[in-house]
């Protein structure tokens, strides 16, 4: 029976150790959001402000950024292929590409990764969740769909983006009632409110005593769940946290190699003598009289993955092997930026140091137009004893005319006197403010050729191009990280599909190229399906990623620059510049410039075949 008091200072060192950057990404999509217009400021700035009746302005400099950076994205999108590591593989990375295609039908997977790069840009960390499920026709069904940065926390004590060296990882969501029941229907069976997962089935005295004990002391001043509702639940709501702990653990266990080829057996065994009695019935096998094979057992120290669940004082799902057969974890992580400082870990998003440049634009605008507000509205102030303070606040307010006790002449050429002194704080605060757009380019590095922006009114062409890509190279680190994360959701999609797809759902996948197909290509189809799916640990392959050149946008530019070419005399890549154009009309146009093509070298083979005209007698030249 799993204890209930380790999993709860599990999870809970997991959220102290995440409380920073949780408290930070959700300040981050605020800042990107706008938050109604409240988001970008603190609470204790607008109750100033309001109580002041100044305005707290938030001219929102962030959002356009990360539209662009998550805009380039999409444009750069890549598409998938598995390539073989062996040569006898080819076959089975050609399928496995046209299934990778099948997951990514609609683009929906593409989608799925453009979002969670979204999240990584504007938090620093996107995840995608990788499972499988029943399916249309009662068989597996792969979903990959992205998971909320807000209901994962990783490893405390990571210090590698690649969750395949992390020792947990936990998710956790509030469900209704009625749906937590519905996944878990025994361990809920005499739930009906949320406060009755805050009592143990074994009594509130023995869950003290036995489950707490002194782990909590440090934790909770009553060490018990009853003080703890904010932590297991939403009573107003009327909703229970469910928690999802994955766990890595190292154990030994044995293997059967064959010293010859190095291959290793798929599956390992507790103890060596259950090893030796399966090499005992491989070689009783006929075919190994035939041609016999040398076997050998070695230990290994291998890590299996266990996933538990559980709600306040109730374990929903006890300790339980991985299901998949990859032996990772089922979510993704995609880090914007990922630092290791040694004893600690930070992970952001591009937002996070736009913060102070968005901060200071909306505070010196928020200045700026308090001051222009409260002075008169002929544009100047008054100093010393010349007006009461009723005067000076029917002056500021409402811009009413004061007569001044002593001073002769307009009252026009006495503003004027004093407004020289006003205005050169307003010039002086939009400085602040244009300083601190420059900063947020600097820092974003969206800079204005990347936002479609040029420099110079003589720019041309090809250098907001050159700019673009030099301003591109800000972003690798990124893409890559993206490319790292498509990567590896993609071949964990593959794995579980040996593991749970049939010959019968592979071949609806290849669909009508199947059934076209002659009876013997069609047993040649089955036995590469066949080998896809049974040979799961031999079998090598690479999922690689192009570099988005078949995507709209990047055809477009090509096009672009095709047809600079073309304008410049090089004529003949004119059907190139057709295709890449993706015109409506581009197959009528390309049969009618291959006609007039070929009209052109029919005459002039017939100008070069026509003799000469030569002069002769009676000839008049």
């Amino acid at each position: 029976m799993s204890d209930l008091s380790y999993l709860h200072e599990v999870f809970q060192a997991m959220q102290s150790s995440n409380r920073t950057f949780m408290q930070s990404a959700r300040e981050s999509m605020y800042f990107y959001t706008g938050g109604y217009g409240t988001g970008q400021w603190d609470n204790a700035d607008i109750s100033k402000l309001r109580a002041e009746g100044r305005p707290p302005l938030q001219l929102n400099i962030i959002l356009p950024k990360v539209n662009l950076v998550t805009g380039i994205e999409r444009q750069g999108r890549t598409s998938y292929r598995a390539r073989p590591v062996e040569m006898n593989d080819d076959n089975e990375a050609k399928l496995i590409t046209s299934l990778l295609y099948h997951l990514d039908k609609s683009q929906s997977l593409h989608n799925v990764f453009s979002r969670v790069f979204k999240d990584g840009v504007i938090t620093g960390r996107g995840w995608v969740d990788l499972s499988v499920e029943a399916g249309e026709y009662f068989d597996s069904k792969i979903n990959i769909r992205r998971e909320s940065w807000a209901n994962v926390l990783m490893d405390p004590e990571a210090t590698t983006p690649d969750c395949s060296q992390w020792g947990r990882l936990a998710r956790t969501k509030l469900l209704s009632i009625s749906k937590a029941k519905d996944m878990f229907p025994d361990a809920l069976r005499d739930v009906k409110n949320a406060e009755d997962i805050q009592e143990s089935l074994i009594g509130e005295e023995s869950l003290t005593g036995i489950q707490l004990g002194d782990k909590y002391k440090n934790v909770d001043p009553n060490y018990g769940f009853k003080s703890m509702e904010a932590y297991n639940m939403d009573s107003h709501r009327k909703k229970i946290r469910i928690i999802e702990l994955w766990e890595r653990e190292y154990e030994k266990e044995f293997y059967l190699v064959n010293p010859q080829t190095g291959r290793f057996s798929q599956e390992g065994f507790k103890t060596k003598r259950k090893a030796n009695e399966a090499i005992r019935s491989i070689m009783e096998r006929p075919e190994m009289e035939v041609a016999p094979v040398e076997l050998n057992v070695v230990s290994k120290s291998v890590p299996k993955t266990y996933v538990t669940v559980f709600a306040g004082a109730r374990v929903l799902q006890e300790k339980t092997p991985n299901p998949y057969r990859h032996n990772q974890f089922p979510l993704i992580p995609f880090f914007y930026t990922f630092e290791d400082y040694g004893d600690n870990v930070e992970t952001f998003g591009l937002v996070e140091n736009l913060k102070d440049p968005q901060r200071e634009k909306n505070k010196r605008r928020s200045q700026a137009l308090d001051i222009i507000n409260r002075s008169p509205k002929g544009g100047g102030i008054f100093t010393g004893n010349k007006v009461t303070a009723d005067q000076m606040n029917r002056a500021s307010a409402n811009g009413e005319w004061i007569g001044i006790p002593g001073f002769k002449g307009r009252i026009s050429d006495f503003m004027s006197q004093w407004s020289n002194q006003h205005t050169a704080l307003v010039p002086t605060i939009a400085s602040f403010e244009q300083r601190s757009d420059f900063d947020a380019k600097e820092i974003s590095g969206a800079t204005d050729p990347m936002m479609g922006r040029a420099t110079s009114s003589t720019e041309s062409g090809l250098a907001v191009q050159t700019r673009i890509r030099q301003g591109m190279n800000t972003l690798m680190e990124q893409m890559e990280n993206l490319d790292t994360c498509k990567k590896n959701t993609l071949e964990m999609a593959v794995s579980n599909m040996q593991q749970y797809y049939s010959v019968d759902k592979i071949q609806r996948i290849i669909g009508a190229e199947f059934d076209k197909v002659e009876p013997e290509e069609q047993a040649e189809v089955n036995q590469i399906i066949s080998k896809f799916l049974d040979n799961f640990s031999t079998m090598e392959f690479d999922v690689v990623l192009d570099q988005g050149q078949n995507t709209p946008t990047m055809r477009a530019l090509m096009a672009n620059q095709v047809g600079e070419l073309v304008r410049n005399g090089y004529a003949s890549l004119f059907p190139l510049f057709v295709e890449l154009s993706d015109m409506e009309a581009s197959d009528e146009i390309l049969e009618k410039f291959e006609q007039e093509r070929q009209a052109q070298v029919q005459s002039q083979q017939q100008q070069q075949k026509k003799p000469p005209q030569s002069s002769g007698e009676g000839v008049m030249q």
